[in-house]
C-alpha cells in the first residue's frame, strides 16, 4: 500500500470519514485531501471518499473543478497540500494528450511501458523477447497487431488512444488512470474506446479511474461516480438546478459567479472563497491602451542619439583615411579590373587550366564533406551534455562555455592555427572545418533538444525510464529531422568556407584563386569563382528541398 501525505502544517478541520463498503476493498482511500497551487489557487478542498477496486470510477464536473488535479494526486505526480491518499497497487496513466512519440513505431511506443523494469543498456540494444511478445499480444487485444511496425504518425486519433492503452497495460498495473481519454474523438469512436477500456480492465482485474466531460458517456460506462464542483465533492446536478447567467447590463447590479464556476451549474449559487470574475474596466482606460513612452523615445533623446551616430561615422571615416580617397581613380580601377576578368578571345579561354581548377573544386567538396561529418559526430554528443533537459547539471555549464569559445573563432583563423600545427594542405582545412562545425552544430542541436515536446519526456520519466532512455526514445526521435536539416545547412556553409581556406594554404580552390590573382591571370580567377557559384547554387537548391521535406511548414 502506498500513502501520499501532505507535509505537516496547520491542523486541518476534522471530519468523520465515511463508512467503507463491506464488499469492496478500496483502491484509494482519500482523507481530507486538499491541494493548493503555488500562486494560491486552491484546486481541491477537503475531499473524503473511497474509490472501489476492480470497478470503473468516473470523475465528472465542469472545467476548472479540479478533476485533473485529483487524478494527479491519485497517481502521485502531485503531493497534497493537506490530507492523504492511500493507494493499493501500481498505477499507470493514459494522459489527455497521450504523450506518445509520433516519430517512432506503434510497437516501439508500446514497449516504452516496460522501461521501468528493463535496464538502459538492454533497452538500447534490443528489448527482451518476452517483452516484445507481451507488447504484440496487447496490440492484438486492442486491434492493432497488423500496424505494429507502422509509424505512430500514420494512425488515426482513435487508434492512437488504443496505443496509449496498450502502453499503459504494458506496465502491468493494478490501477489505470485515464485523463479525458476520448476528448478529441467523435461519438462513435469515443464509445468504442470507452468500451475497450472497460472490457480490457475487467479482463485483467484492473481498477479504472477516468475523467470525462460527457455526462452520457459517464452514465453509460461508470460503475461508480464522483462529481467535483469548485474542488469539492458534490451530488450530480439535477435538471431544475441548471441556471442561465445573465449578461452584465450597464446600470444594473448583477451578482457574478467566480472565475472557476462561471458558466457551470453552480454559477448562481457560487459560495467559493476565490475572487469573483470582474468585468470592470481600468479607471484610466487611455493610460492602459497607450502606455507611457520610454525615456529614450522622447524628441530630445532621439536627437542626441542621432548626433552621436553622426559623430561616430565622421570619426570612422577620418580615422580610416576614406576622406582622402580619389573617387575617380577608384572607379577607373574597378572598371579596368572587371574588364580584365572576362576572356576576350578563344585562345585566352582555352588557356585557363581547367583540369587543375576542377581538381581543386573536387578537393574543396571533399574537405567540406569530411569536415561536416566529423563536426556532426562530435557536436551531437556534446549537445546532449550541454542541453538543459539531457545533460548532467554539473557538466552543462562547462560544456556550453567550451562550445562558445570554439564558436567565437572564425574558420579562417582555425585554418591558420592548424597550418602552423600540422603543416600546409587539406588536413589543416578539414580540421578547421570540423572544429568550426562543432561550435555551431552543437548549438543548433542542443537548442532543438531543449525545445523537444515535454509531454513524452515526462511520460517516460513516470514510466521509470532513465535519462539515456528518455533521450533515445523521446528526445532523439523528435529532433532527428531538425538535426539532419542543421547538418545539411552546415555542409552548404562549409563549401563556401572551404573555398576561402586555400588562401592560407589549407587546401581547396582558394589556393588557386589567390595564385591567379597574384600573377594577374584574372580570367582563370573568374573561372574558379564561377565554378564555386554554380556548385553553391546547386547545393543550396538541393539542401532547401531536403530541409523542407524533413521539417515541413
Amino acid at each position: 500500500m502506498t500513502t501520499l501525505t501532505a507535509q505537516p502544517a496547520a491542523t486541518p478541520e476534522r471530519h468523520a470519514p465515511p463508512r467503507e463498503p463491506e464488499n469492496d476493498r478500496p483502491a484509494f482511500r482519500i482523507r481530507n485531501l486538499t491541494h493548493t497551487y503555488p500562486r494560491g489557487v486552491r484546486a481541491l478542498r477537503d475531499l473524503w471518499t473511497d474509490i472501489p477496486a476492480a470497478r470503473h470510477t468516473v470523475i465528472v464536473g465542469p472545467s476548472g473543478s479540479g478533476k485533473t488535479t485529483l487524478l494527479a494526486c491519485l497517481s502521485g505526480r502531485l503531493t497534497p497540500t493537506a490530507g492523504a491518499v492511500e493507494r493499493q497497487g501500481a498505477v499507470a496513466t493514459i494522459y489527455q494528450d497521450l504523450r506518445l512519440v509520433p516519430e517512432r513505431t506503434v510497437l516501439g511506443n508500446v514497449l516504452d511501458g516496460c522501461l521501468g523494469r528493463v535496464g538502459a543498456w538492454r533497452s538500447t540494444l534490443a528489448m527482451p523477447a518476452e517483452e516484445r511478445r507481451e507488447a504484440l499480444t496487447l496490440l492484438e487485444r486492442v486491434g492493432l497487431r497488423e500496424r505494429a511496425n507502422m509509424p505512430l504518425a500514420a494512425l488515426s486519433g482513435g487508434e492512437r488512444q488504443r496505443v496509449a492503452l496498450a502502453r499503459a497495460l504494458m506496465q502491468r498495473p493494478q490501477i489505470l488512470l485515464a485523463d479525458e481519454p476520448v476528448c478529441s474523438l467523435d461519438r462513435a469512436n469515443a464509445e468504442r474506446v470507452m468500451e475497450l477500456l472497460r472490457a480490457v480492465c475487467a479482463e485483467r482485474g484492473v481498477t479504472l479511474v477516468s475523467v470525462l466531460h460527457d455526462e452520457q458517456l459517464a452514465a453509460r460506462f461508470a460503475d461508480h461516480r464522483l462529481t467535483l464542483r469548485a474542488g469539492r465533492l458534490s451530488e450530480p446536478p439535477q435538471p431544475d438546478r441548471l441556471v442561465e447567467l445573465k449578461q452584465h447590463i450597464p446600470g444594473e447590479t448583477v451578482l457574478q459567479a467566480c472565475a472557476t464556476c462561471a458558466g457551470t451549474q453552480d454559477a448562481a449559487a457560487c459560495r467559493c472563497d476565490h475572487p469573483p470574475a470582474s468585468r470592470e474596466q481600468p479607471e484610466d482606460a487611455a493610460a492602459a491602451i497607450h502606455p507611457a513612452r520610454p525615456a529614450w523615445m522622447h524628441p530630445g533623446a532621439l536627437l542626441a542619439i542621432g548626433l552621436l551616430v553622426l559623430i561616430a561615422y565622421a570619426w570612422s571615416t577620418v580615422s580610416l583615411g576614406l576622406h582622402q580617397t580619389n573617387g575617380r581613380g577608384v572607379l577607373n580601377g574597378l572598371t579596368a579590373f572587371l574588364a580584365a576578368l572576362v576572356p576576350t578571345s578563344w585562345t585566352q579561354l582555352t588557356s585557363i587550366p581547367w583540369r587543375s581548377i576542377w581538381a581543386s573544386l573536387i578537393e574543396t567538396l571533399q574537405m567540406s564533406l569530411i569536415g561536416t561529418t566529423v563536426g556532426v559526430a562530435l557536436a551531437y554528443p556534446a549537445a546532449v551534455l550541454a542541453a538543459r533537459n539531457t545533460g548532467p547539471r554539473f557538466i552543462r555549464g562547462p560544456v556550453r562555455q567550451m562550445l562558445n569559445a570554439v564558436r567565437t573563432v572564425p574558420s579562417l583563423i582555425w585554418a591558420l592555427l592548424f597550418v602552423a600545427a600540422v603543416g600546409l594542405g587539406p588536413l589543416a582545412g578539414v580540421l578547421a572545418l570540423s572544429l568550426y562545425s562543432v561550435g555551431y552544430l552543437s548549438k543548433f542541436f542542443y537548442e532543438s533538444f531543449e525545445h523537444a515536446p515535454k509531454g513524452p519526456q515526462n511520460a517516460l520519466k513516470e514510466l521509470g525510464a532513465s535519462g539515456p532512455q528518455r533521450f533515445l526514445r523521446a528526445v532523439g526521435p523528435a529532433t532527428r529531422p531538425a538535426a539532419l536539416a542543421s547538418a545539411l545547412f552546415m555542409l552548404e556553409y562549409n563549401v563556401r568556407a572551404a573555398s576561402v581556406l586555400g588562401i592560407v594554404d589549407a587546401g581547396g580552390i582558394g589556393y588557386y584563386i589567390r595564385f591567379y590573382l597574384e600573377i594577374r591571370n584574372f580570367p582563370a580567377a573568374l573561372a574558379c569563382l564561377v565554378l564555386i557559384f554554380g556548385v553553391v547554387v546547386a547545393l543550396d537548391a538541393v539542401s532547401v528541398r531536403l530541409r523542407r521535406s524533413l521539417i515541413p511548414d
